[in-house]
């Protein structure tokens, strides 16, 4: 029974936090987001994220981040996720899909560049401009490609020892968000993108709740299509490389905390073909602590600021975060106790 008992602590510890996260472009996946879990799991996850951002001196242009030059930018932001864990060419895998929301406001200084102007604005001008509503949803799909063995049972979980593990991760997001064509601030992108993404994971220490630390490493690429109708112009933007690293420890059976850092470049705005603003370069570090419920409940809070990058642009952001995962057979063997 000590045996059932530890394998269904550790079950719960390992499955509840593999939460794959949709995305808004200014946030990271998270700390153990691709950890693999048992074949057949299912998690739903709700993230509340409130981001404030300012560009100052600075002509950086990033739409899809909500980071706009000379102006000061809050954001309520919500993500829905349903995750659910499988097994594909043997491989373990994971598919999700991502309902994205909330609003996002913005108030322009004089200095504004008028190449991104709204037509009814005039140069020189300050205005604010706001959007709210749902934004564009993605489906995401992760495998496996070495370091992971399939985990269709509780033996394979009690006989699983990770070190490095590799997986395959693409997102497509879906152009079907709130949008307006005479509108600069759009809670939707009004245009496909995706991203491919390599994340690696280290497990260090005793693989065991209350002991498991882990060093991840995720470099990623975005890729965009062309908005044709933006603001009666065309925009286009150069791909976005992203560099996501985490430091995870367990405190306790129940509790981890994370030390993150997210490196963006890239993202260069060009519109009817002239390049426009500067291109992205922004750093940003944080910290998470995730706290287990119950078996099947997790609560989860980041923090992140840019530390480094281009010293114009200010971000900041917090996370708030609950999931709820559920697995048939793990559900059974409660009913057993």
């Amino acid at each position: 029974m000590n045996t059932f008992i530890w394998l269904r602590s550790f079950f719960t510890i390992l499955v509840i936090n593999l939460l794959i996260n949709g995305p808004a472009l200014s946030q990271d996946d998270g700390a153990r987001a691709y950890w693999n879990a048992r074949e057949g799991t299912n998690v739903f996850s709700f993230q509340y994220l409130p981001m404030n951002m300012g560009a100052s001196g600075s002509r950086a242009f990033a739409p899809g981040q909500y980071i706009y030059p000379n102006s000061a930018i809050s954001a309520n932001i919500f993500i829905d996720t349903w995750a659910h864990h499988m097994a594909f060419l043997k491989r373990p895998s994971t598919i999700a899909v991502n309902v994205i929301g909330g609003s996002v406001g913005a108030d322009f200084n004089i200095n504004a560049p008028p190449e991104i102007l709204p037509p009814e604005i005039l140069p020189g001008t300050a205005f604010s401009q706001s959007s709210s509503g749902f934004s564009d949803p993605n489906i995401a799909w992760v495998v496996n490609l070495i370091g992971t063995p399939r985990l269709k049972s509780g033996v394979d979980l009690l006989n699983y020892e990770p070190s490095f593990s590799m997986d395959v991760a693409v997102l497509l997001a879906i152009p079907v968000g709130e949008y307006e064509n005479d509108k600069l601030v759009n809670i939707g992108l009004n245009r496909w993108y995706g991203r491919i993404a390599l994340p690696l994971k280290y497990h260090f220490g005793v693989f065991s709740p209350g002991y498991m630390s882990s060093f991840e490493l995720i470099p990623s690429i975005y890729l965009f299509a062309k908005n044709d109708d933006f603001v009666g112009r065309t925009l286009e933007n150069d791909p976005l490389w992203q560099l996501e690293a985490h430091l995870t420890h367990d405190f306790t059976t129940s509790f981890f905390g994370s030390l993150d850092m997210l490196y963006q470049n890239g993202f260069q705005s060009i519109i009817d073909g002239n390049e426009v603003a500067a291109k992205l370069e922004i750093g940003s570090l944080g910290f998470t602590l995730n706290y287990q419920v119950t078996d099947n409940i997790i609560i989860r809070t980041s923090y992140s600021s840019n530390l480094f990058g281009d010293d114009n642009l200010e971000t900041s952001f917090i996370r708030l975060q609950f999931a709820y995962n559920w697995h048939r057979s793990t559900e059974n063997m409660k009913k057993l106790m």
